[in-house]
């Protein structure tokens, strides 16, 4: 184990960053702020255009910095984890905010509990209509290391439905990846929620309560670029297909549970597609989830309005995008990761 400053572990954040100057400063000096006396911070500038690197350089030796071309959160990742030279590894995003005290709080339990491979925590979503200190002083007052059990443990089941880790609460033993591996590239989205799948096949992780991470809550444009591939659905597919439906502790889960979930992301992957104005797409999405039977008429219903041009057009007048658009925003409240 590397030890340096105080005798504590040395730890490696990976922070992504791709046209993020906005936010960049925020989410470094949330990092080098810690109270935690151990710490290298690699961030990877993934071929911004903006004046990240510019950014970056103005930090000198504080951190490190690596450039690459355009590779994806993936690879960005894995290029800052193959560089990392600590015991544990974390992670941050370069629009993403740590809290004082959490990466003492993780890697404190982490060396109390030698069996639990990776410590995540609850996070604060921000949306920016508010200033952050308001939003922080919502929050409830909860110990340090109270934990969750429902989400800790061996949780490779739960994980089939969502993404219950977000990637900057994360904090995992370096050691993870010479048995998991890296993430994985070929996934522009949901990469992380695949990583976490493969993990949790591997050992058991913990949940820690108290909210330790802000997320930037960006708004869904309506006209967001629809990606070419239901990713969502692939990450859920491929770990099927890998590890089955067991998990490591013996439990199990029905295969019409799983069958729901297949349903629920042909589903919103039609939805996007609808809201990018993508016909076909969205048709044959529809078409594909019908035979999961999740909410199969309101499946059906869309399917058939997105069978041609003239129905399609009156779908997304401006009073029924309206209702599209919010009942869209309920899934997203429901389902991470998204394709």
């Amino acid at each position: 184990m590397i030890t340096n400053k105080n005798n504590r572990p040395l730890v490696s954040v990976v922070m992504p960053c791709f046209n993020s100057a906005q936010h960049l400063n925020q989410a470094i000096d949330s990092v080098l702020e810690q109270d935690y006396p151990n710490i290298e911070l690699i961030v990877v500038d993934d071929g911004s255009t903006d004046n990240s690197l510019q950014i970056l350089q103005q930090y000198g030796d504080k951190i490190k910095v690596i450039v690459q071309k355009n590779g994806g959160p993936a690879a960005a990742r894995n290029t800052a984890m193959r560089a990392a030279t600590g015991d544990f590894i974390a992670f941050n995003d370069s629009d993403d905010i740590w809290l004082p005290g959490k990466l003492s709080t993780q890697i404190n339990y982490l060396l109390a509990t030698p069996e639990i491979g990776l410590c995540y925590t609850s996070w604060i979503v921000w949306d920016q209509q508010q200033p952050l200190q308001q939003r922080l002083n919502k929050q409830p007052n909860i110990s340090a290391q109270q934990l969750v059990p429902e989400f800790s443990g061996w949780i490779y089941l739960k994980l089939l439905k969502v993404s219950y880790i977000h990637t900057t609460t994360a904090v995992m033993r370096k050691d993870i990846i010479d048995n998991v591996g890296y993430f994985n590239e070929a996934y522009r989205v949901g990469e992380d929620h695949d990583y976490w799948l493969r993990i949790s096949q591997y050992c058991q992780v913990t949940k820690l309560k108290r909210a330790y991470s802000v997320y930037r809550d960006e708004p869904i444009s309506i006209t967001k670029t629809l990606h070419p591939h239901n990713f969502s659905l692939l990450v859920l597919e491929d770990n099927i297909r890998r590890f089955g439906l067991n998990c490591p502790s013996g439990a199990k889960i029905e295969l019409s549970q799983v069958e729901k979930y297949l349903g629920e992301r042909h589903f919103v992957y039609g939805y996007q597609a609808m809201l990018s104005k993508q016909r076909h797409i969205a048709f044959k999405s529809f078409k594909f989830g019908l035979k999961y039977r999740y909410k199969f008429a309101r499946t059906f219903f869309l399917m058939l309005a997105c069978s041609n041009s003239i129905t399609f057009k009156l779908l997304l007048k401006k009073r029924q995008l309206q209702i599209i658009r919010s009942f869209y925003n309920n899934i997203l409240g429901g389902v991470t990761c998204l394709g």
